[in-house]
């Protein structure tokens, strides 16, 4: 009797990681497609911007766009942010549950590098 109380918490337990790591790959693959999807789109959309901004306070020599477009590129959640802020990732995106499953996780994880820290 106790060999079968331990097979199945050893099952259960074998089943419980393997949810766990299937969830571990759709969230690396939302982050590949942040960063290999997104991120192309991200950066043609600032140097866009930067280009219509230019003037002389602001001058947006290459050497600040290239300098910006790498902070955007270093972190995920950045890359999140201003794309939702740009509509680059359209808000239809966020009514799949699983879509703002990631996008919680991200911001949660990665709080310290985001683009606004919220004072609530």
């Amino acid at each position: 009797m106790t060999e079968i109380i331990m097979l199945s918490i050893a099952s259960l337990i074998l089943v419980w990681m393997a949810w766990k790591l299937w969830q571990a790959k759709r969230f690396n693959r939302f982050i590949d497609w942040l960063n290999n999807s997104i991120a192309p789109l991200l950066i043609d959309q600032l140097k866009q911007e930067f280009e219509q901004s230019r003037n002389e306070q602001y001058p947006n020599k290459p050497c600040h766009v290239e300098l910006s477009i790498a902070f955007y590129k270093k972190y995920p959640v950045r890359i999140f942010e201003a794309a939702v802020e740009r509509e680059i990732i359209e808000p239809v995106w966020f009514d799949n549950n699983a879509n703002k499953r990631f996008a919680a996780h991200l911001l949660f994880i990665q709080g310290q590098y985001r683009l606004q820290k919220s004072l609530c």
